[in-house]
């Protein structure tokens, strides 16, 4: 083991990295003794490196978008579940690697398939994407490669830091009475909060063949002290026969988010004109319109990615001389909606959305991105949030652009749309989505409609095709969305089950009838 110096002050992301001054011999000393008494604790050392592989199954819960796809963005808003099931992870330990195989089912109503536990994924993890776990971690620190920084005193308990062979800063917490593992923490990128310090915490450790293996596993984030996952251990495998274990796909990638930035081209955006001065710039099958005033642009979502983002603003950039894109209208607070916020703010631009949505947006732009600089760390910008109750008016000599609360939609309660009078363009985010299988809000988008008396032709929604559909068709799919939806309500009630969001209660008219239960 190599020593190199890097302290965490405090239980959140206040990170000094000091590599010119490497820890004293003492500190050496006592990094390495806490490490061995871990493994003492555990098993004893020449018993942890002889296992070949360890094997966990059970079942929990993972937050939804990290905490950011609440109905609010609001810190005390119910959060929102996805339930882990048929759950099994395999800790190759001679290889270096691992595989997580789980089941999940959002506990919500979700617009798709996809998101319930028909299909087990497979996630291959290698180097600090297996560190959660205190066994795999504790190896890892006691690896001749690994560089040891001094132990540190937080709440309590001892917390050495080590480094791993690829860079990566590791934490681990040992509780004094035990000399066990408490928590391991490292910090990811994340590309609509900066860096983020997770930490996984361990409970309940149970003697198996002769190691102790926790039970309890729960991972946070620093930001609101978000719990990102619940799990409870139901059984452990030590060194199982080569037979009995899973086919290891490829390693991806593990945690995006901001990151450090990377070669190679960019996104390519679409542009599609939709009318005089309108113009919808997506990449893929994401973005919206931008539009033009008398000495600016307005640019309408922010979401994907901060490269999708910055895509979208240099094209619209382009598309009229001496006017540049100077404000972006987020529809919602949801993160795969803002999550090129940060780079669109790094461009100077200002952030039109719901009142309601300043508090969560303010923690997005004010948080911090120092061992993963993105757009914003390396060209920080102060937030211009310009707020919107029930309706603002953006207004000069050339356009205008109506922005209005949506009503009646309990996936997004502090959600905004855009119209434009003259050309009859409605533009939003989670209205209306013709990918979708299923719509459990059917009504909303009718209902925002007629609450503002809108007369539309036009229908551009933030998750879509380029260039939008006509409403008589939205409101089609949105009809045919719900009546699926209703459909499978009904083929699982007579199955005796009961999903979340069954029965439906909108179809694309309004509010459905209760059934008299």
């Amino acid at each position: 083991m190599h020593t190199k110096g890097l302290a965490l002050a405090g239980a959140g992301l206040a990170v000094f990295l000091a590599g010119a001054a490497a820890p004293t011999a003492a500190q050496e000393a006592a990094s390495e003794r806490l490490l061995h008494s871990v493994a003492d604790a555990m098993g004893g050392i020449d018993r942890l490196r002889a296992i070949a592989n360890v094997v966990f199954t059970g079942f929990g819960q993972q937050v939804y978008q990290d905490g950011g796809g609440n109905s609010t963005g609001h810190v005390n808003a119910p959060p929102k579940w996805r339930a882990v099931v048929d759950a099994q992870r395999t800790f190759d330990l001679r290889n270096g690697r691992a595989l997580n195989q789980e089941r999940g089912s959002y506990m919500f109503p979700f617009a798709a398939p996809f998101g319930h536990s028909w299909n087990r994924t497979a996630t291959a993890q290698t180097g600090a994407d297996m560190l959660d776990h205190p066994l795999p971690a504790l190896l890892a620190a006691l690896d001749p490669e690994t560089e040891l920084g001094s132990v540190t005193v937080e709440d309590g308990l001892s917390v050495v830091q080590f480094t791993i062979e690829d860079g990566t800063p590791i934490w681990m917490a040992v509780d004094a009475g035990t000399q066990l593992p408490a928590w391991t923490r490292r910090i990811v990128a994340h590309g609509n909060l900066g860096d983020v310090a997770i930490t996984s915490y361990y409970t309940g450790y149970v003697p198996y063949a002769g190691v102790l293996l926790p039970h309890g596993l729960m991972n946070k984030f620093d930001w609101r002290d978000q719990v990102t996952l619940m799990f409870q251990v139901d059984s452990y495998r030590v060194d199982v026969p080569a037979n009995e274990l899973p086919a290891f796909p490829q390693a991806g990638g593990g945690r995006g988010g901001g990151g450090r930035g990377g070669g190679g081209a960019g996104p390519a955006a679409i542009v599609t004109e939709l009318a005089r001065g309108v113009w919808d710039l997506r990449v893929g099958t994401n973005g919206g319109p931008v539009i033009e005033f008398g000495d600016h642009l307005v640019m309408f979502e922010a979401g994907g990615s901060a490269a999708a983002t910055l895509a979208r603003i240099d094209a619209a950039n382009t598309l009229v001389a001496d006017k540049a894109v100077t404000a972006v209208i987020v529809s919602h607070h949801h993160f795969d909606h803002t999550a090129g916020l940060r780079a669109a703010v790094s461009r100077g631009l200002s952030v039109i959305s719901h009142r309601g949505n300043e508090g969560i947006i303010r923690e997005m732009i004010e948080r911090p991105a120092v061992v993963f600089p993105d757009e914003l760390a390396r060209n920080p910008r102060e937030l211009d949030f310009i707020p919107v109750d029930e309706h603002l008016a953006l207004q000069d000599d050339t356009q205008r652009l109506d922005i209005y609360h949506v009503v009646g939609h309990s996936h997004m309660l502090n959600a905004v749309f855009a119209f434009l009078p003259e050309p009859r363009i409605l533009m939003e985010g989670d209205l209306g989505d013709a990918a979708w299988t299923w719509h459990w809000w059917a009504g909303a988008l009718s209902m925002n409609i007629k609450q503002y008396g809108l007369d539309l032709i036009l229908n551009v929604a933030v998750h879509g095709e380029p260039g939008g559909l006509p409403i008589d068709q939205t409101l089609a799919n949105i009809q045919a969305q719900s009546e699926r939806a209703q459909a499978f309500c009904a083929d699982e009630v007579e199955a005796g089950r009961y999903f979340f969001g069954c029965p439906v209660q909108y179809d694309a008219s309004g509010p459905l009838p209760l059934s008299g239960r």
